[in-house]
């Protein structure tokens, strides 16, 4: 509440009466409330005031007025603001009874009511925006835990994926340092990425990265013997299971399934098939002899072709290439031979290592040469002894045919067709030296070389066998407009396989199973100085044994005594085409070549015929081939 007016004197008072008209429309109320006071006083005391003319008390007048104009409009606002408090209070606790105000008057029912609605509405909106907002917090927090958890899942994945391959490596290396005295100098390393790369590109299965067993092992191993026919039925010494390798290549693949089904020795063909691409043809899958089957590989590498997915009927195997085709009589030759030797390698088709000395190493160091595919190879490498001391050091490179035949000695023979017992495409598997098996599955190449070597290093560094000349010159191979043989880099390559290789299953000149022997083709004894150019056609390569001392009767030949008829009948037919002239046996090895060939012939896949040219409208061309 505001003082009282200042006064000169205590008697002093004003009579101040408003008008209606002097207030303006918003002061109405206040104008109702207040009303026209009218203060009576003395006649006398009004008759003084008027009589009273002086300015001073003029100015007291006036400063009355303005103070109680002053103080009725303080009076106002303060009246106002109660109701306004009033209101608030009334609106943030939702009473739904509403009170008399400070100055005694009661608010509109309506206003109450419409301000209760408005903000219940603003209360319940506000509640609803906040459980809104809560769930959209816990579905992120709830996202950004999941996406933390597979990246750890991701994490620890390849944390034990990296632990793993590093701890096969490690393994692998432990085992390989004990086959390779060597071997920290000799063996070339390949680091994990290339691995991983090999994994990722389906070039090798992630359980053969690592070897299974070790070599010193595979020497120890005994072959399954074959047993007599007239156990359970056994096939062992009558007939073979063919695993015939194959790409992209499916005429000729029917083509030599054709000729080779009707082979009275072949129990089953078996097609090696890595295209994970693409389905055989129907005519292959289901061919009319019931004698083949297609053995599927999730993985593409020649290493496949010694993988044994499907159980073979017999002990037997003949590995064979799809383009390759022999009479059958040649084919039966080769496997007499190899059940009579079945811990050796029986082939057709034989190469030769050839030997360069380097010097004796002195003050020389290991090169590391990096090829086009980043791999390294050491080269004019240092060998130690036991003792630490240098020793001679010798570069092998492979030989052709033609270096073969002038040298007239041979060391490996080509898978693409030879014999071979069932355990060696096991032991093959499981405990060749891992480097080699990553360069055959990185590179595509010298499979050949290592198996061929590889059964040496079990046979005490023996070379492998081979069948007569005339079933070596007895080949058909089908026409294929690519090849995959010939040039300065397959040979560069392959000079690369044989001396390497040879160095890691110790069949070099200091290896543990070496050195690896030779064998001579052809021998003078046999040919009689040059001049027995009818008997040229037999007693070919290593250990060559006489048809003429064949008998059923004999320690080698008695497991074959209640065998098949055709092989007793093979061993008839040799023994009378020896007896025949050079130019009849020719006669008789074309006849056989004929019937081999007349159906791929017919169409067009026999290079150089005639019909051969109407096909293909072209004229060979090409080096050496493998």
């Amino acid at each position: 509440m505001m003082s009282s007016p200042p006064s000169s004197s205590s008697e002093d008072f004003v009579h101040i009466q408003h008008n209606n008209n002097s207030t303006t429309d918003t002061d109405e109320e206040t104008a109702n409330n207040i009303g026209t006071t009218i203060i009576h006083h003395d006649d006398s005391s009004i008759m003084n005031a008027n009589s009273s003319s002086s300015p001073a008390a003029t100015q007291r007048s006036l400063l009355r007025t303005l103070w109680s104009e002053a103080a009725s409009t303080s009076d106002l606002h303060q009246r106002r603001n109660k109701k306004v408090v009033s209101t608030t209070r009334t609106t943030t606790t939702s009473l739904s009874i509403s009170g008399p105000n400070n100055d005694g008057n009661s608010s509109p029912p309506k206003q109450q009511q419409r301000g209760k609605r408005y903000n219940t509405r603003n209360y319940s909106s506000n509640r609803r925006m906040k459980r809104v907002a809560t769930k959209v917090w816990l579905a992120a927090l709830a996202a950004l835990v999941v996406a933390l958890l597979v990246r750890l899942h991701v994490f620890l994945y390849q944390v034990l994926t990296r632990n793993t391959t590093t701890t096969n490596q490690h393994a692998n290396a432990s085992k390989e340092n004990v086959l390779l005295p060597y071997n920290n100098n000799n063996e070339e390393s390949v680091d994990a990425t290339t691995i991983q790369k090999l994994i990722d590109n389906h070039n090798i299965d992630p359980d053969d990265t690592h070897s299974k067993m070790t070599l010193q092992e595979a020497h120890l191993h005994k072959l399954t013997p074959l047993l007599p026919p007239t156990t359970n039925n056994n096939m062992d010494t009558s007939q073979y299971t063919i695993r015939m390798n194959t790409w992209h290549r499916n005429e000729q693949l029917l083509l030599s399934i054709n000729h080779h089904a009707k082979c009275e020795g072949v129990a089953e063909i078996q097609i090696i098939w890595c295209d994970t691409q693409n389905d055989p043809p129907d005519d292959i899958l289901h061919h009319s002899s019931n004698k083949v089957k297609i053995e599927r590989h999730d993985v593409n590498s020649l290493n496949e072709r010694f993988k044994i997915v499907l159980d073979t009927p017999t002990l037997g195997i003949l590995s064979l290439d799809d383009d390759v085709l022999r009479p059958c009589e040649a084919l039966d030759a080769a496997f007499l031979r190899w059940v009579r030797h079945p811990e050796r390698m029986v082939g057709f088709d034989v190469r030769t290592h050839v030997v360069e000395k380097s010097g004796s190493g002195g003050g020389r160091s290991g090169m590391d040469e990096e090829d086009e595919d980043g791999m390294k190879h050491q080269t004019n490498k240092k060998n130690v002894n036991d003792n630490g001391a240098l020793v001679s050091n010798t570069n092998w490179k492979y030989g052709y045919m033609s270096t073969t035949e002038k040298s007239n000695s041979y060391s490996l023979t080509l898978p693409r067709a030879s014999f071979l017992h069932k355990d060696y495409l096991d032991l093959y598997i499981m405990s060749i030296p891992r480097p080699i098996y990553l360069y055959v599955a990185q590179h595509f190449e010298c499979e050949d070389i290592a198996m061929s070597f590889f059964v040496s290093s079990l046979t005490g560094g023996r070379p492998p066998l081979i069948t007569d000349y005339w079933a070596v010159k007895s080949m058909v191979k089908l026409y294929s407009e690519k090849k995959i043989s010939g040039g300065k880099d397959h040979k560069r390559a392959r000079d690369r396989c044989v001396d390497w290789f040879a160095e890691l299953l110790g069949v070099k000149e200091d290896g543990e199973w070496g050195p690896l022997q030779k064998a001579d083709l052809v021998h003078e004894d046999i040919v009689g100085g040059g001049g027995g150019e009818d008997r040229r056609m037999f007693g070919y390569g290593a250990e060559p044994e006489d048809w003429n001392d064949m008998n059923i009767e004999n320690e080698k030949l008695s497991i074959l005594s209640s065998s098949s008829v055709r092989l007793k009948e093979l061993i008839g037919t040799m023994k009378e085409l020896k007896k025949k002239s050079y130019k009849d046996q020719l006669k008789w090895l074309k006849r056989k070549k004929y019937e081999t060939m007349k159906e791929a012939k017919k169409v067009g896949m026999i290079e150089k015929t005639d019909e051969w040219e109407k096909r293909w409208r072209k004229k060979s061309g090409g080096g050496e081939g493998t």
